[in-house]
């Protein structure tokens, strides 16, 4: 029972350091990046310019990640709840805008004027429980710390009425900003053997 519940821990550090390099912060920070832009701008290029890094996560976590500490991959069962709860999450998050966008016809005419009004903190929280959903079923943790910092961010941004797209892209920047940093820290941490080799000669 021991040694399963010690390869069990060695799985769990193993997979938490798979998600140490920071690629999956720079794809979040990117793609609020590219929404704040296309918010500010109306351009829907930079919809395109938001969701292009997933498509570049598998070829820059095969080229960076797993030649360092090899491949980590979800159970199937992993994969089916996560697209389940994300798959939930999308249609709440269309459902909220059809009722949003209804009008006085369907909700009350105080309840309508606050969420026109409040609407970026609401998709804030929103996309807050997005990460506490993700990092509930993959344990990085710092995916709560982004959940508050949305809110607080989104929040004061709303508050203090700011334009959105400015706070949107300030959000966006900091994560990327923690991204690059994770990213050089894994560099460091886990170099290749060349690079190791390089060093001592």
């Amino acid at each position: 029972m021991s040694q399963e519940q010690d390869f069990k821990k060695l799985q769990q550090r193993t997979y938490q350091s798979y998600h140490q390099d920071g690629l999956i912060d720079m794809i979040i920070g990117w793609s609020m990046i590219g929404f704040g832009l296309n918010m500010a701008f109306d351009n829907s290029a930079f919809l395109f310019f938001a969701w292009l890094p997933i498509i570049f996560y598998v070829p820059f976590k095969n080229r960076i990640t797993v030649p360092r500490i090899g491949y980590v991959k979800f159970t199937a069962s992993n994969r089916i709840v996560i697209g389940a709860v994300l798959a939930g999450l999308l249609v709440l998050l269309l459902g909220l805008f059809v009722f949003f966008l209804a009008g006085p016809d369907l909700i009350p005419t105080q309840i309508s004027v606050w969420l026109r009004q409040n609407y970026m903190l609401l998709l804030g929280s929103i996309a807050a429980l997005c990460f506490v959903g993700a990092a509930l079923l993959t344990s990085i943790t710092r995916l709560y710390a982004y959940a508050i910092i949305i809110v607080a961010i989104f929040a004061g941004g709303t508050w203090l009425d700011i334009n959105p797209p400015i706070f949107v892209i300030a959000t966006g920047l900091l994560i990327e900003a923690v991204g690059i940093w994770l990213l050089v820290r894994f560099l460091r941490k886990y170099p290749l053997a060349s690079e190791e080799g390089a060093h001592e000669s």
